[in-house]
């Protein structure tokens, strides 16, 4: 009895320490605000996991179903750091805002502060011998974004300078969202060839935003209006589902697909105040998409495994991505981003008894319409093609898994947009890649 339960207080032990490592720090995406993989295999193989189902991490995180392809007990853990290199240009032309608004043109570019991410992950399977059944449980990093450009006071970078009346643009931007979901849930076999799996889907999110555009402009202190700043990093706690199925077609093809519920989370709040002291409460709802996920895998031989995935994200249908524009307050609505999708695909090869090599490609499509640069510069989730590999080697019954991946540097680029609309003779353009380093280490028992 007291065998049966030690690995349920293992994986609720790992899932609070891995909580608390969290932290404040900022996650950095690749399939829009997602990230592409889960944990060192799966970010290997271009996040294709969907149908394959070779590692426990990335078959919680994609398909519930694919855990029972796991006998005994399976525990992986992993901890990866974000190196991101972001950068915000922009260009104001002499007289854009009026007569004299600006005497003359001004441009330049502002690199973002580097802000090297970790974050802590970890994953638990328990399939009981002879049982149909296996249970689940993880700590999944899933998206994020941020960046740190400082206010630029010389006006080389227009929309860098002050709020007005001291210059035309944000001043000091940045900002900083981290999102992690710990899924618990079961699946079953319930033929030879089939099985099914369902999660309940916890999250806890984090959002910083300086200065916060949602928020209504205050003129307190001021002879312009000016937006408060949300500057701290504000909690909220959400919850979603996930099922999906694997049918293995013959012992060589197995398929899969999973429907993943929207996170529906909490506002976001802030306690802040404007130049004169007085308080102000502000708030943000910005839930996670819903998604669809489908596979397929393919193991012509015990050493070589081949995955490859789709996936298609639903964020026009979003708290917080759906809409776009200012509200009557002057406020802005929300990021205004449209669906994607991403595919992604990769081979694990066994060169060694203890040995296994793994390379990867994911591709995603951009959801930030170009047109829609100016609201997206505190989340330039716009990186689209990223090439991955890794290593997988045994020590006795622990592996060690290292995986690097390179997400190449994409732009784009659009006008100011002000309440009235876009502003001629203005343009900003954001500028992101990517680099990634997980570190994880994984035993079945």
């Amino acid at each position: 009895m007291n065998t049966h339960r030690r690995p349920t207080s293992a994986i609720f032990g790992f899932l609070l320490a891995g909580i608390l490592l969290l932290g404040p720090a900022a996650l950095l995406a690749t399939d829009g605000h997602f990230l592409h993989g889960a944990g060192p295999v799966n970010e290997a193989m271009g996040g294709a996991d969907t149908g394959l189902c070779i590692d426990a991490t990335g078959s919680i995180a994609w398909n519930p179903a694919c855990t029972t392809n796991f006998k005994g007990r399976r525990l992986e853990f992993h901890a990866t750091a974000f190196v991101p290199w972001r950068s915000l240009s922009s260009t104001v032309d002499a007289n854009a805002f009026g007569p004299g608004m600006p005497a003359a043109t001004l441009s330049g570019t502002t690199v973002s502060h580097r802000n090297t991410s970790f974050m802590p992950g970890l994953a638990f399977v328990y399939h009981p011998e002879g049982s149909r059944n296996a249970y689940h449980g993880a700590l999944l990093a899933v998206s994020g974004f941020g960046v740190n450009y400082d206010e630029n006071t010389n006006f080389s970078n227009p929309i860098l300078t002050p709020q007005a009346p001291n210059g035309f643009g944000f001043g000091r931007l940045r900002s900083n969202y981290a999102l992690i979901t710990m899924p618990l849930g079961m699946s079953r076999q319930v033929t030879d060839r089939l099985s099914v799996g369902v999660s309940l889907v916890p999250a806890y999110s984090m959002l910083k935003v300086i200065p916060a555009p949602f928020s209504a402009p205050v003129t307190a202190g001021s002879t312009m209006p000016y937006y408060l700043s949300a500057n701290t990093n504000a909690k909220a706690f959400g919850v979603g589902a996930q099922a999906g199925l694997r049918y293995e077609m013959n012992k060589v093809v197995s398929v899969g697909v999973a429907y993943h519920s929207p996170v529906w989370f909490q506002d976001f709040n802030w306690k802040t105040t404007d130049l004169t002291g007085a308080a102000h409460a502000l708030n943000f709802n910005m839930d996670l998409p819903q998604l669809v996920t489908m596979g397929v895998g393919i193991s012509p031989s015990e050493g070589t495994h081949i995955g490859v995935d789709a996936r298609w994200f639903n964020y026009t249908n979003t708290s917080g991505f759906d809409e776009v524009g200012y509200d009557p307050d002057d406020s802005v609505a929300g990021f205004g981003w449209k669906n994607i999708w991403a595919m992604g695909g990769g081979i694990q090869q066994k060169v060694a008894s203890r040995t296994k090599l793994m390379v990867g490609y994911n591709y995603s499509q951009n959801p930030v319409p170009d047109k829609y640069t100016f609201f997206n510069t505190p989340a330039p989730a716009i990186v689209q093609h990223h090439v991955s590999g890794g290593v997988v080697q045994k020590f006795g019954i622990w592996e060690a898994n290292v995986t690097y991946y390179h997400a190449f540097q994409n732009s784009i680029t659009g006008p100011w947009i002000s309440s009235m609309g876009p502003i001629p003779g203005t343009s900003v353009t954001s500028k992101m890649s990517e680099n990634s380093l997980t570190i994880g280490l994984s035993k079945s028992f």
